[in-house]
């Protein structure tokens, strides 16, 4: 008996798609091509910096001094009850103050303040919103040091207008505990509470309790911004707080701005004080003398640092969770796509879910553009009259003129002032919004 030798298996010529198959094929196309349409009109609806056309007219605006202009774009815009309430109101806020339209300032603050202090304010709807499309749909309610921000120019404007309980209860809130935690393993609900170190708030609030004849207080509050700022010790040596008849509140600089770092689900703040250099030391002229400021030009803040600070930093982990997610979904649709039998409809699905997960997020690059880098206090004993006064910052093109100051009898002026490269002047005291109050008392003019 013969044995024929075993013949391969006769190879199965591939069959012809079936037209199930061309239909499979058919839908996944289309769910991709509608997956990317998603995304880019997601990636193209959302917009991270919370401005639009209106917002950067008025940050032009703003920039170039033509503060009244600002504050026109940003009316309506702080009006709108979305979830950039507070940042359009707290960027009109520094246009009217700027403006020294000091009542609608006051409420433009005093807006953005009550809803940063709102407990309901991102409720569930907002908050999901925010997991499940983009970080964007929470109310913006700024960075540690925004928010202190806004409680200090709250402060100022009551300041100015010399109702120092109000300023006081402002100022407090600008010395809110701020949250430690730690250099290692973070967790969101693991942190050591401290005390502020806001040293312009402690200074402001030790003057209203001047004011209103705490001095025990006072003296207490001085004391403590000098232990946690000894550079700072000028402003109250010499009893120099509480003889000054002229307050000079002094801005400087551009403050820190919000931007994408690495795959666009982290957002920090530059530029890095040591990225622009020192702040530069101020110099006041009266009537063409320079003044002897001797401590009083140190910074009493710098923005640029404490929004480096991480105890001035918002802990929060939904952009890197949701960062992390999408690229596991993508990842395991690429590995669904190069089995051995591939599942091209669950590819494609988890692939462009992921995608859709990523495209939302991205960083909330929402933020406080007319912030200054610094504020100088600057207690002054100028002689009762009307003064031209120049506030210089040496060769960096930072200087603004005024004519006819008023320093008074007694009491105190205080005189708020932005200076940038295209706001020099010579201005003329009072400003249009102020023309038909009542000057402070003098008895002699120039």
């Amino acid at each position: 008996m013969s044995f024929a030798p075993p013949q391969p298996e006769p190879r199965t010529p591939n069959p012809e798609p079936s037209p199930h198959v061309h239909h499979s094929s058919f839908i996944i196309h289309h769910f991709l091509r509608a997956s990317v349409a998603l995304l880019l009109l997601t990636t193209i609806a959302c917009n991270p910096t919370g401005r639009n056309p209106e917002v950067n007219h008025a940050l032009a605006d703003f920039s170039f001094g033509q503060y009244e202009l600002a504050a026109q774009s940003l009316r309506p815009q702080a009006a709108k009850t979305n979830e950039n309430y507070v940042l359009n109101n707290v960027r009109l806020g520094s246009a009217l103050l700027a403006d020294y339209n000091l009542d609608a300032a006051e409420s433009a603050f005093y807006k953005a303040y009550e809803v940063i202090n709102s407990t309901g304010v991102n409720d569930a709807g907002r908050s999901t919103a925010a997991i499940a499309l983009a970080e964007q749909f929470k109310v913006w309610k700024g960075e540690p040091f925004e928010r202190a921000m806004v409680n200090f120019y709250l402060g100022l404007v009551y300041y100015i207008r010399q109702d120092y309980n109000n300023a006081r209860a402002a100022f407090e809130n600008a010395l809110f505990k701020l949250r430690d935690y730690g250099e290692g393993d973070l967790k969101e609900d693991k942190y050591q509470q401290l005390d502020s170190d806001f040293a312009i708030a402690y200074y402001m609030l030790g003057k209203c309790h001047l004011k209103l004849a705490n001095e025990d207080k006072a003296n207490d509050l001085f004391h403590r911004m000098a232990n946690l700022r000894p550079d700072l010790r000028g402003l109250i040596d010499d009893n120099r707080t509480a003889d000054n008849n002229v307050l000079l509140i002094v801005e400087f600089g551009q403050g820190p701005m919000k931007v994408n770092l690495g795959d666009n689900s982290i957002a920090v703040f530059r530029p890095k004080p040591e990225e622009v250099g020192p702040i530069p030391r101020i110099n006041i002229t009266v009537d063409g003398k320079l003044l002897d400021l001797r401590q009083l030009n140190t910074p009493p803040i710098d923005l640029l640092a404490l929004a480096q600070d991480r105890r001035w930093q918002t802990f929060d982990t939904i952009r890197l969770t949701k960062s992390a997610i999408s690229m596991g979904l993508m990842g395991v649709g690429a590995y669904q796509a190069t089995k051995r039998h591939p599942d091209y409809g669950s590819a494609a699905a988890l692939i462009a879910a992921g995608a859709l997960l990523k495209a939302s997020s991205q960083a909330d690059l929402r933020y406080w553009e007319m912030l200054p880098r610094s504020v100088f206090l600057l207690p002054l004993r100028i002689s009762p009259g009307k003064h031209d006064l120049s506030i210089n910052f040496g060769s960096h093109g930072f200087n603004q003129s005024w004519r006819g100051i008023v320093a008074p009898d007694s009491g105190e002026a205080t005189y708020y002032f932005r200076v940038t490269p295209h706001t020099r002047g010579p201005y003329t005291w009072p400003p249009a919004n102020l023309a038909d109050q009542p000057a402070p008392k003098i008895s002699q003019a120039r």
